[in-house]
């Protein structure tokens, strides 16, 4: 082997170790009510050496995505043992350039609930990947059709409220190894909640190619 070729697979076996992964990991917060009852707030914290950590840990702090503080959930978990009592997260999927991830928070009023909230980052950046970051502008249309169509078939005649995917319902979308994913609510009322239909709307990277800006394809 030559020298020049030695010395660029040097420099290439760097360069990657040089890329190091960031790590989430959790930040705990215990909740105790009045009578010793306790729950948990497991919350990200984002690490690394990426551009766009602080950016992406500001827009995960705590009341950014709940409207309330730490403090004023202590608060109402030991007064009233309601409101917001608990939560979790989960890392659906990371590489070099995206983190997608999950939170989940728990909620108890007259009857417990749930709210999740869905982020797919730019670890560069920081901010949060929209449909424009990846995909031809002159594709939307056909893209959205797409979505739509699978939407409708998750939807069976017991339902009678009628349901549209729209060009907006395309920036609430997640990165996994083998596609994306767009999350739809449908938003039923917790009375109904087991009607209904699964609103994660996946496509392989196969599928998506002919929609997707060159440098987003694979």
């Amino acid at each position: 082997m030559s020298s020049f070729y030695l010395m660029v697979t040097v420099l290439t076996a760097l360069m990657v170790l040089d890329v190091q992964m960031p790590a989430v990991s959790p930040i705990e917060t215990l909740l105790v009510g009045e009578e010793g009852e306790s729950s948990s707030i497991s919350w990200p914290l984002v690490e690394g050496t990426s551009g766009g950590i602080e950016r992406i840990n500001e827009i995960l702090e705590y009341k950014n995505v709940t409207g309330e503080s730490i403090d004023e959930i202590v608060t109402n978990y030991r007064m009233y043992g309601a409101g917001i009592v608990g939560s979790s997260f989960v890392v659906n999927w990371m590489n070099a350039e995206y983190l997608d991830l999950q939170i989940t928070v728990e909620t108890l009023g007259a009857y417990p609930s749930q709210m999740v909230f869905n982020f797919l980052f730019n670890l560069e950046t920081g901010e949060e990947v929209t449909a424009e970051d990846l995909f031809m502008e002159e594709q939307i249309t056909d893209l959205v059709k797409l979505c739509d169509h699978e939407l409708q078939n998750r939807i069976t005649d017991q339902i009678e409220d009628e349901f549209t995917f729209t060009e907006t319902d395309l920036n609430q979308l997640g990165m996994r190894r083998s596609g994306i994913v767009f999350h739809y609510d449908f938003n039923f009322p917790h009375a109904s909640a087991a009607m209904e239909p699964d609103g994660e709307l996946f496509f392989s990277w196969n599928v998506l190619n002919e929609f997707l800006l060159p440098e987003a394809r694979h």
